[in-house]
């Protein structure tokens, strides 16, 4: 963004020249940084979702799974075929 700036020696004071100088490589610095930043945080919040995903579908895989259990072990226990063998 500030790439269309451009200061010719010969329009600045010599001596105000390097605080220019100076003042361009800080703010590239502070973006650098700022950059750097914001990467670190996107990376650890990528990988924080990966990690916590099967926290919110672990609940509902455990219900579904007793829920078919229980089910299962109804069907079996209250079947015709398993009354007719009780009664035996």
């Amino acid at each position: 963004m500030d790439d269309f700036f451009v200061v010719r020696s010969s329009d600045v004071a010599p001596d105000e020249l390097p605080s220019l100088l100076a003042d361009r490589v800080a703010r590239e610095q502070a973006r650098e940084f700022r950059r750097f930043i914001l990467i670190c945080f996107a990376v650890v919040m990528a990988v924080a979702w990966l990690l916590s995903w099967p926290l919110h579908v672990l609940p509902h895989t455990v219900l579904w799974s007793l829920l078919a259990t229980a089910a299962f072990v109804i069907g079996l226990y209250f079947s015709p075929t398993a009354s007719r063998s009780q009664s035996r």
